[in-house]
Parts: C-alpha cells; sequence; structure tokens
C-alpha cells in the first residue's frame, strides 16, 4: 500500500504538498508498537471550506483513508482533529464512525474525534498535537519530525482531510490511473473553494495543472477582476494579466482556498484585513512572527488612516524578509507573501496611499 501511495505522486492536500507515501513509510519505518495517525480536519485558512464540503458530504472517504493509513503505518489508534468551527460536523461524523464501527470496518483500529478550541495556530501540525495533549498549541522544532515522535512522544502520521479522500480510489484503481491526471511533478485532481467576487462562489474539483483562469473565470464566474489570492490570507497575489498561471504545487497552490477580488476593492485594506487577522493568530512564541505581525499591523494602519511615511514600505519589505526566514513555523514565514505579491503588483496603490498622506500632512501644517 505504502508503495502504491508512493507511486502515484500523491502530494498533501494541506498545502505544504509532501509526499504522502514518503511520510507514510517513514513512519512505518520508526521503532516502536505504538503508533498513531491524525486526520487534519482543522480548515482555519481564511476563505477554505473545501475540507468541510467534504466532511459534510462524505465522511466515508476520509474514515477508509484513515483505515488505509492506519493499516499501512501500523497505527492502533487515530484521531479525526476537526475545528471548533465545525462543531456542527461533530454528530455527523460521531455517527458515520459509529457506522463504520458497527459494519467491522474498523476492527483494528480506534478512531475518535478531537474537537479544537478555535486557534489558527493548531492547522499547524505539531500545534495540532499539543493541543490533543491538551496544551496550548504552539510549533515544535524539528527536527523530531511527527514521523519520528510525535503525538505523546510516538510516531504519527497527519494528513489532511482532502489527502486521506484520494487514498480509497488509489488504492481501487491503482496508481497508474491516479498519474494520468495532472502534471509530472503534480499528479491527480485538486478540490477547490472559491469565494469573493464571483457569481457562482462554490467547490470545484480540477487536475493538477488546470489555468487559473478556467478556476475563476469558466467555472465561478467572475468578472472584471483585479486580483485573485490563491491560498487563502496567506497565499500568492495574481493580477488579472497572470490568470493563466496553471494551479499546480511548482507555480502557486496552498491549501486550495481561492479568493476573488474585483477592480472595485483596495489592496491596502485587504492586506490591512490579513496582517490583523496573522497578528491576532500569532502564538507569540517566535519573536519574527510575534513582533513582526504587529509590526506591519502598526505600518498598515498607518497608510489607511492617512499618516503612512516614505519609509514604510521599505521597513515592509525587510519585515517580510525577516519573517520568511526567521520564523518558526508556517505561520509567519508566508504571512509577508501576500505583502510583497501586492507590493510588486500594485505599488501604485501604495504610492497614492503616500500621495494622500503628504497631502494630508500638509494640510495640518497650513492650519
Amino acid at each position: 500500500m505504502i508503495e502504491a501511495v508512493k507511486a502515484s505522486g500523491l502530494l498533501g492536500r494541506g498545502g505544504a504538498g509532501f509526499n504522502c507515501g514518503l511520510k507514510w513509510e517513514l513512519a512505518r519505518k520508526s521503532s516502536g508498537d505504538e503508533k498513531y495517525l491524525i486526520g487534519n480536519a482543522d480548515e482555519g485558512e481564511v476563505g477554505a471550506f473545501k475540507d468541510r464540503y467534504l466532511l459534510t458530504h462524505d465522511p466515508f472517504s476520509l474514515i477508509e483513508g484513515l483505515a488505509i493509513a492506519s493499516y499501512a503505518v501500523g497505527a492502533a489508534k487515530a484521531y479525526i482533529y476537526l475545528r471548533a468551527e465545525y462543531h456542527f460536523l461533530f454528530e455527523p461524523l460521531t455517527l458515520a464512525v459509529k457506522q463504520a464501527e458497527e459494519l467491522g470496518y474498523l476492527k483494528n483500529l480506534n478512531l475518535r474525534i478531537f474537537e479544537g478550541a478555535g486557534a489558527y495556530i493548531c492547522g499547524e501540525e505539531s500545534a495540532l498535537m499539543d493541543s490533543i495533549e491538551g496544551r496550548r498549541g504552539e510549533p515544535r522544532c524539528k527536527p523530531p519530525f511527527p514521523t519520528e515522535r510525535g503525538l505523546f512522544g510516538k510516531p504519527t502520521v497527519i494528513n489532511n482531510v482532502a489527502t486521506l479522500a484520494n487514498i480509497p480510489q488509489i488504492i481501487l484503481k491503482g496508481p497508474d490511473w491516479f498519474r494520468t491526471m495532472g502534471t509530472e511533478k503534480s499528479r491527480g485532481t485538486k478540490v477547490f473553494s472559491v469565494s469573493g467576487d464571483v457569481e457562482r462562489p462554490g467547490v470545484y474539483e480540477l487536475p493538477l495543472g488546470s489555468l487559473l483562469k478556467e478556476l475563476v473565470v469558466d467555472l465561478a464566474g467572475a468578472r472584471e477582476i483585479k486580483a485573485v489570492q490563491v491560498g487563502g490570507a496567506s497565499g500568492r497575489i495574481l493580477p488579472e494579466p497572470l490568470l493563466d498561471t496553471p494551479l499546480a504545487f511548482e507555480h502557486v497552490l496552498g491549501s486550495g482556498a481561492v479568493l476573488v477580488f474585483n477592480r472595485n476593492r483596495d489592496m491596502i485594506e485587504m492586506n490591512q484585513r490579513n496582517v490583523d487577522f496573522f497578528n491576532e493568530e500569532s502564538c507569540g512564541k517566535c519573536t519574527p512572527c510575534r513582533e513582526g505581525t504587529e509590526v506591519m499591523k502598526e505600518i498598515f494602519g498607518r497608510l489607511v488612516r492617512g499618516e503612512g511615511q516614505e519609509e514604510d514600505l521599505s521597513a515592509l519589505g525587510g519585515l517580510a524578509s525577516a519573517m520568511r526566514q526567521g520564523s518558526f513555523c508556517g505561520l509567519g514565514q508566508s504571512a509577508p507573501l501576500p505583502i510583497l505579491d501586492s507590493l510588486k503588483y500594485f505599488k501604485q496603490e501604495y504610492d497614492q496611499r503616500l500621495a494622500q498622506s503628504r497631502y494630508l500632512r500638509t494640510l495640518k501644517i497650513v492650519k
């Protein structure tokens, strides 16, 4: 089974894109009789609701994927880590697990559902494990990686809901079938959640390598596009001329959350909301993220209030570099990406804000 998943080329659908079969193999080879498996349903990224759709309409694909994965890696206990905002899914998921148990499909697996407490950081795998262990969710030092020492100090595999939902079909139809879809480096299909300025927001599944334009224009019905953010609040921002970019790990992808902005949207205000969000959700463990998001919040606050300074833009660039290189986990590393993209593609909006600030300062001096 591990060789089949490796051969399929399935990469993690949560955003990191790590080879699923390789992760299983590392856990399988780790020493110790007790191992754990976790289905990550802490879908906290802004604009992401693909996992919610899968959990609502087809929970058995996840349960079957967990059963196969647990057998493959040698885990006798597994958790579905459900985000607090998805509490309405707790009962249906519990019923689905109970039905699978009663039919004997989980006789070698103790599968339980664990609800989070609403922390964005717990989508990160090591913070998620801290949460299950009853501690405050914070990222851990790596190495050791979870496949070596994870939940309760035991080898652990953590896969996203959409990743595990692919497993039954790969085992049923074979890795060669899966490899017929997608690109050389990004095999299979991907489920996307599209929202924002579109006529038909919703969940769509496309072969990896499909063009962004096909998703947001042809399917979701976007018009007069100014920018599209691929990957949620921490995703890359692409202007309208780049809609022919392929949706693949080697180009742009992320968690699968796609946010569309029309020409009436203000990129400065959009980034201000994102920065406020990440400043609120930062766990505070590392200085680059804790202090960096705070300073970015202050800078964008000044820009929006008409109090921006010329040096603010260079400060944003320096902060982004420090956060990307020095932050402990993906939150601090990815939070600056949309800011860098907006500075690259929409610099004129920042210049207009600074010009407005200079004008307002002139009025104050005259008064």
